[in-house]
Formats: structure tokens, sequence, C-alpha cells
């Protein structure tokens, strides 16, 4: 049998065209393989960047909406801080106020709970003493016959006595009247009515009254004293009782001038201490507590408190060893003047006394 003969195998029996179509046509398909891809990337991170973008923009425009609000609070805030500010302010002006007088109202309360704690202890161990004054007062309640500018009888306790012995008159406005009511009207009267005033007469006569019973060997003085204080009887010396020229010109002044002005004891007790020699027996005439004093001499009201600050504020003032002889008029609306007064009288160890309408 005779053997087949193989068909030789040749490479190159696919043709050439066949063979770069094939390639052609994996590239095209590589391409729009990969291009596919691509689009789908680009589309995808598009969209992502676009909700990032709207993300963004919303929160932009909700933090500026916020924004604003928070500018509008702020201000609100800033507003009422400043207010508050304000009424704190104020608020520690009033406190500060408030303390101001708590102090003044606490000074005064304790030198007034003092002053009163040692009143009553002066009363309660000086009673016998009292007693034995009021004893020796009654007792020389008699009618006396005393030489001055003639033979005139008088009922008294005073102490006449003293070689250099000083007149303190109260010529402040109050002396015109023992109703405020009246001392208000007649302040604004003519001086002529003004001196005819029933109180200021009896105040002139009583230092005409002490003049006229001083002793004959001692020498005195007049003083007067509203907001200020000065000595009326010749240039400020002291004087003979004997001088009798001299202290009629003086009363004779009193009786020319009407009272004005307020009460400065604390200046009269300076003016005392300046004296050469000091006073060893003073009288004075008065009707209430001070109204003024050194420190503040231009106030125009003061309290019943007040009044009795400046009282005590005063008493330091005079020289210790003075017996002060203390003759109160009426005058309404100052009740605890004559307590005060009559306990100034008993430390200086003076009298007290207030005279019925008709003395002297």
């Amino acid at each position: 049998m005779a053997k087949s003969r193989r068909r030789p195998l040749n490479v190159f029996t696919l043709s050439f065209l066949d063979v770069m179509a094939g390639g052609f046509g994996a590239v095209v398909m590589i391409f729009l393989i990969i291009n596919h891809q691509t689009e789908d990337t680009i589309n995808t991170t598009n969209r992502d960047q676009l909700a990032e973008l709207r993300r963004v923009d919303y929160l932009a425009r909700t933090g500026a909406e916020n924004l604003a609000e928070l500018r509008e609070v702020v201000g609100q805030l800033a507003l009422r801080i400043a207010e508050q500010k304000e009424k704190t302010e104020e608020l520690i002006e009033q406190i500060e106020e408030k303390q101001e007088d708590v102090e003044v109202i606490e000074k005064v309360a304790l030198d007034q709970s003092e002053s009163i704690e040692k009143m009553l202890s002066d009363v309660e161990s000086t009673e016998d003493e009292v007693k034995l004054l009021e004893k020796r007062a009654s007792q020389q309640r008699d009618v006396i016959e005393i030489e001055g500018e003639g033979d005139r009888q008088y009922l008294t306790g005073l102490y006449m006595g003293g070689k250099h012995v000083l007149v303190a008159l109260d010529n402040s406005g109050s002396m015109l009247d023992s109703s405020i009511v009246n001392v208000l009207r007649k302040r604004n009267m003519a001086v002529e009515k003004q001196l005819e005033s029933p109180k200021w007469i009896q105040a002139v006569d009583t230092v005409e009254w002490l003049a006229a019973n001083i002793p004959l060997d001692s020498n005195m003085q007049i003083a007067t004293f509203n907001d200020q204080s000065r000595l009326i009887v010749g240039t400020g010396e002291w004087h003979p009782a004997t001088d009798g020229d001299a202290i009629d010109q003086a009363i004779a002044s009193l009786r020319e001038v009407p009272p004005s002005n307020g009460t400065n004891l604390e200046a009269l007790f300076v003016m005392v201490s300046e004296m050469s020699p000091l006073p060893d027996n003073i009288f004075l005439i008065t009707d209430g507590l001070p109204t003024l004093e050194n420190r503040n001499s231009r106030r125009t009201k003061v309290s019943p408190i007040q009044r009795r600050r400046i009282f005590n504020n005063a008493i330091p003032s005079l020289p210790s060893g003075i017996p002060v002889n203390v003759i109160l008029l009426p005058l309404e609306g100052d009740p605890n003047a004559a307590g005060w007064y009559w306990r100034l009288a008993y430390i200086t160890s003076g009298t007290f006394m207030t005279p019925s309408e008709d003395w002297p």
C-alpha cells in the first residue's frame, strides 16, 4: 500500500490582511473598554464633587445666616451689658451713700449712747448731791437785795461771784420768739418790730440784771454769739463791774441790733479759751441747742440728732474748770435742750434755770 503524502505546513498560509485586521480589532476593543471605564470614573468623580460642592455651599449659606443671627445676639448682649453696667454703677453709688449715712448714724448713736450712759451714771451716783443742791436752792429762794444800777430786789438761785465774769448772750434768729412759726414771721419784719420782740427784750433785760448784780470788785465782759462770736464791752478787754458807762453802752447796742442767723456754740467756747485771763464764771443765756459748728458753718438745716452732736462737739473747746450758769429761754421744737444744758451746768459745777416770762 502506498503511503499518503503529507501536505507541508506553511505559516504564511493566512493572509497578511487577516492578521492586520485581527490586530486592529483587538486594539479597538481594548480602546473601547478603557474609554468606557474612564467615562464612568469621570462621571462618578463629577457627581461626588458636585455633591460636595453643594454641601459646602449649603454649609456656607447656613453659616452666614447663623453668623448674622449671632452678630445680632452679640449686639443685644453688648447693649444689655452696657445697661447693666450703668445700673451697677448707680447701685454702687447708692450703696456708698448709704454706707456713709450708716457710718454717720452709727457714730451719732454711739456718741449719744455713751453720753446717755454717762448721764445715767452721773445721776445715779449723785442723787444725794442733787437733793442737797435742790435743798440749797430752795433755801436761797429768798428775796435778796443787791446794789447795782439801783437798789432792786430779785428772786434767784444763781451764783454771782467771780473775779472775771463773762455774760454770753445768744443773739441768733431763734431769740425773736419762742414759736418757730413766729420766728420765721418776725424774721421778715422791720428791724423796729424785731427789737420789740418780748423774748429778745427779756434776754437783754437778763444781761442788764446780771451786770447789776455782779460783785463790785469783779471784772466783767459781755459776749454775743450767733454764727460768729464777739465781745462788746469796750474793745474786748476785761472791764471793772463799776465801769457803768462801758457796760451801759454795750447793753444799749444790744437793744439796737435784732437777733439773726444760726447758733455756733463752738465759736463762743473757742473765743473764751483765747481770753486772758480766762473767765472764772460764765453766764450763758440761750434758748436751744446749736445749729452750726466751725467745721461746717454753712449748714442750713439740722436734725435734732445733728444738733446734739454739734453740742457735744462744742464742749471740748471750753476750757476746764470754768462754771457755766445756764439761763435757758423757751423755744418750741427743741425739747432736748434742757437736759443737755443741765448736764453742761452740772459737769462744770454751774447752775441751771429756766426763767418765767416776767423774769427778771
